[in-house]
């Protein structure tokens, strides 16, 4: 059996270095066998079927949220379709045509969008990895990672399911970027507070499946709207990875009496003691169902599903839901249900995975 797997990560090299010696499989890693070259007349083939346009967009769209510069678009798009060229040629030319499938390490970065796009003109199969949903598990899936995952979404399949066993109950912090932010300065927080977990504006999340809220600061603006409809508290935690600089909503939210940034807190005690959580699509919100809180959804997410969290597509909307936020009642079984399929069923375990089960699971998953 030969897998490739693209990714720019050591330690997912070593992790499959040491499954791959285990299970006696060959695992190639692209971002490790660039000399690798061979001469290929698929290059002239597959150039028309490569969707370019599509992937300069995205990067574009990358690139701006990523970073804070104004630089024309037309700029941007020959940048772009120049580099994107450069790595269809090298794709071309270093990927292995022979391989029994690929696994991508999440699949929706830039550099990505053009590799994927040509080991599936190989009719080679793709399988996608990530960290999470839940405390040392990992994603291992077919279809996709996040909204694209294969979690079912019809509230009547966890209807059906039978919890399986015990579910952790202790979340695993993120290593900041800024440690400086992050540090334990102990404000006081309210008694009742919403808490609103920010996520990195140029992470696929929000780039592709937050229709209505663009960006971190978007959020804000909801959350300052709602202060003054409101007399609710909100806490806002920055995202741990991302690389933005927030200070002058910091600086702002000073000046609203129920809108407060608090950082020094851990995202779990920030969960705990909150009334409900209100996040785009992050995985804070699954870590939430887990400590059983109320969950308010407002972009596309594996979990926006009814019974288990509430899915909210306007401002209006989202008002009447805190407003009456005594009245939600939570259906415990059909979350746990969820929680469990998760668990026990669609993520791998980190941990205590053996060699035996990992060959399974490469070998029989998402086909």
């Amino acid at each position: 059996m030969k897998i490739g797997l693209f990714s720019v990560s050591h330690k997912h090299k070593k992790l499959f270095d040491g499954l791959g010696e285990a299970l006696n499989i060959e695992f190639t890693f692209f971002r490790y066998e660039q000399k690798r070259f061979r001469v290929s007349w698929d290059i002239v083939r597959f150039f028309p079927k490569v969707k370019f346009s599509e992937a300069i967009a995205y990067s574009i769209k990358f690139f701006e949220a990523r970073k804070s510069l104004t630089i024309p678009k037309q700029i941007l798009y020959v940048y772009f379709a120049l580099e994107l060229f450069e790595k269809y040629l090298r794709y071309m030319l270093t990927l292995d045509p022979k391989k029994d499938y690929y696994i991508f390490w999440n699949g929706k970065k830039p550099r990505h969008l053009i590799a994927i796009q040509i080991v599936k003109l190989w009719g080679i199969e793709v399988r996608y990895m990530e960290n999470g949903l839940l405390p040392n598990r990992l994603v291992f899936d077919a279809k996709g990672v996040n909204f694209e995952n294969s979690v079912p979404r019809e509230r009547v399949f966890f209807e059906n399911y039978k919890a399986r066993g015990l579910l952790p109950q202790t979340l695993i912090p993120r290593v900041a970027y800024h440690s400086d932010k992050f540090k334990d300065e102990r404000i006081t927080i309210p008694k009742e507070f919403i808490f609103v977990p920010f996520q990195v504006d140029y992470d696929s999340q929000i780039l592709l499946y937050s229709p209505w809220i663009e960006d971190m600061r978007a959020f804000f603006n909801l959350i300052e709207l709602l202060a003054k409809e409101s007399d609710m508290h909100f806490i806002i935690k920055e995202h741990p990875s991302s690389r933005k600089d927030y200070d002058d909503l910091h600086k702002k939210s000073e000046a609203i009496e129920n809108v407060s940034f608090v950082n020094g807190y851990s995202t779990q005690e920030l969960i705990e003691k909150s009334s409900a959580v209100l996040t785009i699509n992050s995985t804070v919100g699954i870590e939430s169902l887990l400590l059983k809180k109320r969950v308010i959804v407002l972009g596309d997410a594996c979990y926006a599903i009814e019974g288990i969290s509430k899915r909210v597509s306007n401002f209006q909307a989202l008002l009447e839901i805190l407003e009456n936020l005594e009245n939600w009642k939570v259906e415990d079984s059909l979350r746990e249900n969820f929680l469990n399929y998760l668990y026990f069923d669609y993520l791998i375990p980190m941990e205590d995975c053996s060699p035996k089960q990992f060959e399974k699971i490469l070998f029989n998953r998402g086909s």
